[in-house]
């Protein structure tokens, strides 16, 4: 384990990976068959936000530490992933009022 956070490389591709996953994970909760109770709004929302947030922050930051032709690529996607749940929490913020 120790070797794998040195390697900044394989650190934040994984955190790439993850974060991949926790976008799949939220988008399952508007998928119109899942039946959605306060349990399953807590497994399939709640919980991917703030891991998603984390695991964004981290392999951003890995990606600092990248030598070599890849880290632009990395920076820039996770730096996109940061953007995109920025937008996100903006539009939660500005259209909590406007539903019924």
């Amino acid at each position: 384990m120790e070797t794998f956070f040195k390697d900044a490389l394989k650190v934040s591709k994984a955190f790439l990976i993850a974060t991949i996953i926790m976008y799949m994970a939220i988008a399952a909760y508007f998928i119109p068959s899942v039946e959605v109770t306060p349990a399953t709004y807590t497994i399939l929302f709640k919980i991917p936000i703030i891991l998603l947030i984390l695991f964004t922050i981290i392999g951003f930051i890995y990606s600092f530490f990248i030598k070599g032709k890849q880290k632009f690529i990395y920076l820039l996607l996770h730096f996109v992933s940061i953007c995109v749940i920025s937008f996100g929490v903006y539009l939660s913020v500005m259209l909590r009022d406007f539903a019924p």
